[in-house]
């Protein structure tokens, strides 16, 4: 009788670690698909649940070649204003210490999505980051690994109160900082309702900008811009561009003098989304293995979806894929990053088979396979709260990361989950 007792027991507490545990346990990315994805063998195995980091929001990873990484992130004070800081840590993220401030002017920040910080790598020590504070372009450098930061420089030079959100900001092959913001100081000279897109240059790692240079109007005005640069010196910029009859079309312009002057924007796809007001989502974009390579949202024909493009002519045409998130619902917000030499993906969305398709917001990963078509979706691992923004991140030693906010009832948390490349 008791070994029948003790034999159920264990029967019920297997049952109920495996429902707990589900999928998640062991969530891999497999390049392994439908008929449009091809062949591939790489997969990522994941811990097995995200863990918050930090309390706060929109955060920003770099990992250094040792393995350590630093963290930027938002996060609100007692005020309710919000202050920018940066954490380390040295064992591979299990643990995150050494808080430190990197905004100058205290509450300035205002980070939110769209308008996140970015976090840099420069060369050797440097470090470089940047955030809207006060309606402006914020820069601030660090030379120490992260220990402190220099006093923020204004990127924007325009001497009037016109607002500047909505950025984006890389380093270039040959050191140079670029950063491309939504600007509007010519409010009165373009479509109603519309930005312009301005960019800043630093080629002294950031102990100044160069004078900043327009270079579109017709902007959306709350889509953010993406850069990426070629093998050949080529700087691309990338926004949600307003045409006639307010259909809204994702653009790519090039530069191939340092940003000093732009070609005419090119056209992603020939149509595009008709709509009196703004997505707030802006393109990615990543030029990776001789291809420039985009995604961006779209909620034309009344679907909410993702499109992937991907140019072998330097943005000048496109190969287009729609509705990359597959059977993924409500699919938002991608970000593309490098890893292993291929482009990977990964974006916000609801699981169709979870709670009706109402379910809260999971990341996803897809990859760009060989043969240019994408693979299937696979959910990374999951608290089961709402997932906004998230980021992948390339480490070292077959490593990567995936960062985003996590939103609940205690405020917002910076979420980590950590995963190895196998082939």
């Amino acid at each position: 009788m008791l070994k029948k007792l003790l034999l159920k027991l264990f029967l019920m507490s297997l049952v109920f670690l495996v429902s707990c545990a589900g999928p998640e346990m062991n969530i891999t990315f497999d390049n392994r698909s439908d008929a449009q994805s091809g062949q591939g063998g790489s997969k990522v195995v994941w811990e097995p649940l995200p863990r918050p980091v930090v309390q706060g929001n929109d955060g920003q990873l770099l990992v250094r070649t040792s393995e350590a990484m630093n963290l930027l992130y938002a996060t609100h004070d007692e005020k309710g204003q919000q202050n920018l800081f940066m954490v380390n840590t040295k064992n591979i993220g299990d643990s995150f210490s050494g808080a430190i401030p990197v905004n100058s002017e205290v509450g300035e920040v205002s980070a939110h999505g769209e308008n996140g910080p970015k976090l840099r790598p420069g060369k050797d020590r440097g470090m470089f980051a940047a955030w809207v504070g006060n309606g402006d372009i914020k820069f601030a450098r660090s030379m120490n690994f992260g220990k402190s930061f220099t006093h923020a420089l204004r990127v924007n030079d325009d001497e009037g109160k016109a607002s500047q959100s909505f950025f984006s900001m890389e380093v270039a092959p040959d050191g140079g900082i670029y950063i491309a913001w939504l600007d509007g100081r010519d409010k009165n000279s373009g479509k109603s309702g519309t930005s312009s897109v301005y960019m800043a240059r630093s080629v002294d790692q950031g102990k100044s900008f160069e004078k900043n240079i327009k270079i579109s109007g017709d902007i959306c005005p709350c889509c953010r811009s993406a850069l990426a640069f070629g093998d050949n010196g080529e700087i691309f910029a990338s926004w949600r561009h307003v045409y006639p009859d307010n259909e809204r079309i994702i653009v790519v312009a090039s530069s191939l003098d340092g940003g000093k002057t732009w070609g005419d924007p090119v056209k992603v796809t020939p149509t595009g989304w008709k709509i009196n007001g703004c997505a707030h989502s802006g393109p990615a974009m990543k030029f990776v293995g001789g291809k420039l390579y985009l995604s961006w949202y779209t909620g034309k024909d009344d679907k909410a979806s993702l499109n992937f493009a991907q140019s072998s002519d330097q943005g000048q045409s496109f190969k287009i894929i729609e509705n990359m998130q597959g059977p993924v619902l409500d699919a938002n917000h991608p970000d593309i990053a490098e890893i292993g030499g291929e482009a990977w993906i990964t974006f916000q969305g609801r699981d169709p088979e979870l709670q009706g398709g109402w379910g809260p917001d999971r990341a996803w990963l897809v990859k760009v396979l060989p043969d240019g078509n994408i693979s299937s979706p696979s959910p990374l691992p999951s608290t089961g709260k709402g997932v906004v923004y998230p980021y992948l991140f390339n480490g070292n030693g077959g490593r990567v990361y995936a960062l985003w906010t996590e939103l609940g009832e205690e405020g917002p948390k910076v979420m980590l989950c950590r995963g190895r490349v196998q082939s």
